[in-house]
């Protein structure tokens, strides 16, 4: 279901559910802001997690071993992400879905959104031309292209899909 521009905040649809109110510009951006720090916080995370458990094991720079451990770092920041968003950047609390449910639909918007980065960035490195002067620099633009595209995705994602009271997700 999609909210109407003329359902007023509080309103009920059809079914009689109470409607969430309607985001303010202030709001978006404050959560985006959110967003945003809460990925900084992730990089730290993902990056201490992968080189604790190279140091601890003394293995895991490369091949099999590193991608075992870069599977778990990545895993250890999905899950603090998914805390972080979930009680700090979009605040869901109260009738919110289950853990479970919110839990496996960020996983999925994550992955989804992983897709998006790679995908994009392989493309801007591999058939878009790089820009005179920035020849060595391609693959980093191109890898912050991806991440663009993967912020757009996630924070929609996250906002309307996984972070919305239950039965007010936006693609019902």
């Amino acid at each position: 279901m999609v909210m109407s521009p003329n359902v007023q905040p509080g309103a009920s649809d059809p079914s009689g559910a109470d409607l969430p109110p309607s985001p303010t510009k202030g709001q978006l951006r404050t959560e985006a802001w959110r967003f945003v720090i809460v990925g900084i916080i992730n990089t730290f995370v993902d990056l201490g997690v992968l080189n604790l458990l190279i140091q601890a094991t003394h293995t895991g720079e490369k091949g099999l071993h590193f991608m075992l451990i870069k599977t778990t770092s990545f895993m250890v920041a999905v899950m603090n992400s998914y805390y972080l968003n979930r009680s700090w950047t979009f605040r869901a609390t109260g009738r919110h879905k289950s853990l479970v449910r919110s839990g496996s639909q960020f996983l999925i918007v994550s992955l989804i959104g992983a897709v998006v980065n790679v995908g994009t960035a392989s493309y801007v490195a591999t058939f878009v031309s790089p820009v005179s002067g920035l020849e060595k620099l391609w693959p980093s633009v191109a890898a912050l292209v991806g991440t663009a595209g993967s912020f757009i995705w996630n924070f929609i994602g996250y906002k309307y899909i996984v972070f919305t009271a239950r039965g007010h997700a936006a693609y019902q």
